[in-house]
């Protein structure tokens, strides 16, 4: 029973069957298709031989008895066998191709129309749905893949295309895309143009799906020359350029391939920049085609640092520093929303101006030695000051700082010493010299009677001069006693004599006539006085008028301490006083006879130096 059923439907393939095998005994609906691919036995020739029949579809000896139905799933050539009881083997080559959904490309054109162009070469033919219920339209392979459709209206619909080997069954997959059909083509809008590097530009751009562009550039606002068509992508970039030397404008059309009709966007350009450095200034210049151009923005370091209306070709920069690195780039700003970014152009800012001299230097003496110290235009900055002394007229440079102020250590009274200060800005700019910075030298003298007598040389360094020199006195532990304005005199001298104070320092102030200038001060002298001995040469101890002279004593000045001995001319002491007190010309209460004495004094002061002095003295009697 099942063999009569396999035989009768092996009669109705046979009635189908289109391809037949190698000896004429079996027949198949195909012999060529796309994986997966379904083959089936149409007719095993029953007049030839009787069935059960295997089946073996590989080729590969696995067959399989009365089997008339195989999916092939991977691609390749097959020797399909079927052997017949008693007669042997009949076969017939399949082949299994890839199943390539075939690109193909969509253009949009106006008026609703639509150009197909397949750039698969795959197949022997292609069938092209358009997705509006017309027919399939057939292209062959070949060089002009191209078939152009107009709609009835505008709207979206599903285009297909299916390739198709020749004696292959159509079982290939399709590959689908949708369109949309529009009456007229979109205007392209470019976005931005970037400036890479020296050579290249990108141009970036709004795209429309399924629209072709045509991308054009001109020279130097030259002739417009078609450079590249587009199409699937919304960038460019274009090379081996010379952006240096010339500046470069676009163009985008929207092109129409069933016109073969242009619809040009806007213009963008790039620019030819060029940075000039001049001192304490920068200043960028371009060309560009300026058409449309609302605003130009100049970026320093990154960063927006100014705008201006249009395109003016020319940008200063007079906030620089020197010694700094500045990268500017300019950007231009169109009417219509386009960017266009120009090369980055760098350079280091310089300035060539003179820095002014230091014009107010104070001097201090102290006992680690002369500090110096000036003030410094606060509209220039200095990375480094050198200073100069004079020897016998002739400066030389001796010490650097850092800082306005500098301490001399080795600074020697009575050289009559002058600096002088200059610096170094940080563009390497050097000030010239100050003026000559003569400390204030202060000496003195006492004179016999213990007066005191002081000078000094006229402060130089300020630059309105000296308004006053201020005296103060101090005493031996270093308490200000006195405090005297001299005016500009450059002396002083006291008329009565201080017996107070023996020892005693001075020093000089000098003030400035301009307001925030630091005054100036000597070095300090201290002076010691004299303690000036006073004594009779004889004396006349005998009470009788005139009253003079009537005792022997030795007085003098800043005495804490005097021991007083007096002695004959034999060496006996006969007088000795440890209180100051007078010698009355007697001994043991009796007259000492007419003679000359020899007396001595040890003598402590109120330094507490001591002193040992001697003398004669005459004792007369009338």
């Amino acid at each position: 029973m099942n063999r009569i059923i396999f035989l009768l439907l092996l009669i109705t393939q046979t009635a189908q069957a289109q391809y037949v095998s190698r000896l004429g005994r079996f027949r198949v609906d195909e012999v060529r298709g796309c994986a997966p691919f379904t083959i089936n036995i149409t007719s095993t020739n029953l007049t030839a031989a009787t069935c059960p029949c295997n089946m073996d579809y590989l080729g590969n000896g696995n067959s399989q008895p009365n089997l008339l139905t195989f999916q092939y799933t991977t691609p390749g050539t097959y020797l399909l066998k079927v052997t017949y009881p008693n007669v042997g083997i009949d076969d017939i080559v399949v082949t299994v191709d890839p199943n390539i959904q075939p690109p193909f490309d969509v253009y949009t054109c106006s008026g609703s129309q639509v150009s197909i162009k397949v750039t698969d070469k795959s197949y022997d033919s292609y069938a092209i749905d358009f997705g509006d219920g017309s027919p399939l339209v057939q292209i062959p392979s070949g060089n002009n893949q191209v078939v152009q459709y107009g709609y009835g209206s505008v709207g979206t619909r599903n285009i297909s295309v299916k390739g198709k080997k020749i004696n292959a069954a159509t079982n290939c997959t399709a590959k689908v895309q949708n369109f949309t059909a529009v009456a007229v083509l979109p205007l392209p809008q470019p976005s931005t143009l970037t400036a890479v590097d020296a050579s290249t530009l990108k141009l970036d751009f709004g795209q429309q799906p399924n629209i072709q562009y045509k991308l054009e550039m001109a020279v130097n606002n030259g002739t417009f020359l078609q450079l590249q068509t587009l199409y699937g992508v919304n960038t460019v970039s274009i090379s081996s350029l010379n952006l240096d030397n010339n500046f470069y404008c676009f163009r985008l059309s929207s092109y129409d391939p069933c016109t073969f009709q242009n619809n040009y966007s806007e213009i963008i350009c790039s620019h030819k920049i060029q940075l000039t450095s001049q001192s304490n200034f920068d200043r960028v210049d371009w060309q560009t085609n300026t058409a449309k151009i609302a605003t130009t923005d100049l970026n320093r370091n990154g960063t927006l640092y100014g705008t201006k209306a249009g395109s003016p070709l020319t940008f200063p920069d007079p906030d620089v520093v020197c010694n700094t690195d500045y990268c500017y780039q300019l950007v231009s700003n169109y009417s219509w929303g386009g960017k266009s970014f120009s090369l980055q152009k760098c350079g280091k800012a310089f300035s060539s101006t003179i820095p002014p001299a230091i014009l107010n230097t104070s001097t201090v003496f102290d006992d680690t030695g002369l500090k110096i110290s000036w003030q410094q235009d606060p509209l220039f900055k200095a990375s480094e000051y050198n200073l100069l002394r004079s020897f016998q007229g002739k400066f030389d440079s001796f010490a650097k700082s850092t800082t306005t102020s500098y301490l001399d250590p080795a600074y020697i009274t009575g050289l009559g010493l002058c600096y002088k200060i200059n610096y170094v800005d940080p563009c390497a700019n050097t000030s010239p010299q100050s003026l000559p910075i003569c400390p204030v030298e202060l000496q003195g003298n006492i004179n016999d009677e213990n007066k005191v007598s002081l000078s000094w040389n006229a402060y130089t360094g300020w630059n309105m001069g000296v308004k006053n020199y201020v005296l103060e006195k101090f005493d031996k532990n270093g308490v200000l006693v006195n405090t005297i304005d001299l005016g500009i005199s450059l002396t002083y001298a006291e008329t009565v004599a201080d017996l107070q104070n023996q020892i005693v320092s001075y020093k000089i102030t000098a003030k400035p006539n301009e307001a925030g200038v630091t005054t100036s001060i000597s070095n300090k002298i201290t002076l010691m006085k004299n303690i000036n001995l006073f004594y009779p040469t004889a004396f006349t101890p005998d009470g009788k008028p005139p009253i003079a002279n009537e005792t022997f004593t030795v007085k003098g000045q800043f005495i804490t301490k005097l021991e007083l001995s007096v002695f004959d001319r034999w060496g006996t002491l006969i007088y000795y006083t440890d209180k100051n007190e007078p010698w009355d010309g007697n001994l043991a209460g009796q007259p000492m006879p007419i003679s000359t004495y020899v007396w001595t004094a040890n003598i402590i002061d109120m330094s507490g130096k001591s002193y040992h002095r001697s003398g004669t003295v005459v004792l007369m009697r009338k």
